[in-house]
């Protein structure tokens, strides 16, 4: 049995901006309920400049699609690997070629568009 790396988390997941009279920043939200969920947050602040809080929202915004690929990477040929059974070389090749190539295009895709939540408070 492959290890669980998160627990799941259902529903659609996107990355919002936040705007508020406490505090600014992201997060990564479960948008199918009401009310929303968030699952995840990113402040952002006078000690964080502008590029590492974007580095932050890209890392949000792509986490659901690692953990599927990461979650792919233990399954494959799982039982073989636990049992140090042998497994085919060129299998491995062959998936690993697909495998890279579908982290290369989900950390290459253009992230989704922010929504901006503000807070009715501020």
């Amino acid at each position: 049995m492959s290890p669980i790396i998160l627990p799941e988390i259902q529903g659609h997941l996107t990355v919002r901006a936040l705007k508020g009279e406490v505090a600014d920043g992201f997060a990564l939200s479960r948008a199918d309920c009401f009310p929303v969920v968030e699952v995840a947050i990113v402040h952002d602040g006078a000690d964080r400049g502008i590029g590492e809080t974007e580095a932050y929202v890209a890392l949000l915004a792509r986490a659901p699609g690692m953990k599927r690929l990461l979650e792919e990477a233990l399954a494959f040929e799982a039982e073989a690997f636990d049992d140090d059974e042998s497994v085919s070389g060129a299998d491995l090749v062959e998936w690993f070629a697909g495998w890279r190539g579908r982290v290369r295009k989900l950390l290459t895709q253009p992230l989704p568009p922010l929504l901006l939540v503000i807070d009715p408070e501020s």
